[in-house]
């Protein structure tokens, strides 16, 4: 399935309207407002996997998903950023 075409279930929907509510920037549905939601689920993401391969001792792993998570931040943080 193309990313375009992901279709939300009604709770997370609910969600999305419910955090559009504290964040004012966020429209549930502008596609930019949802891809910046997707991003800051990969960090999260990112950061929970970063943290088990940490207790793995996956040393290399966690480099690399550290490197590709502050990357993100950056992006997310940045002025051009829609947020």
């Amino acid at each position: 399935m193309a990313l375009e075409v992901i279709e939300l279930s009604d709770k997370h929907r609910h969600l999305l309207k419910r955090l559009a509510e504290l964040i004012p920037d966020l429209d549930s549905d502008a596609p930019e407002s949802l891809q910046r939601i997707f991003g800051l689920g990969l960090i999260a993401l990112t950061l929970q996997i970063t943290n088990k391969a940490k207790t793995q001792q996956q040393d290399d792993l966690v480099a690399e998903l550290g490197d590709l998570a502050r990357e993100m931040i950056e992006a997310e943080n940045s002025p051009d950023s829609p947020g």
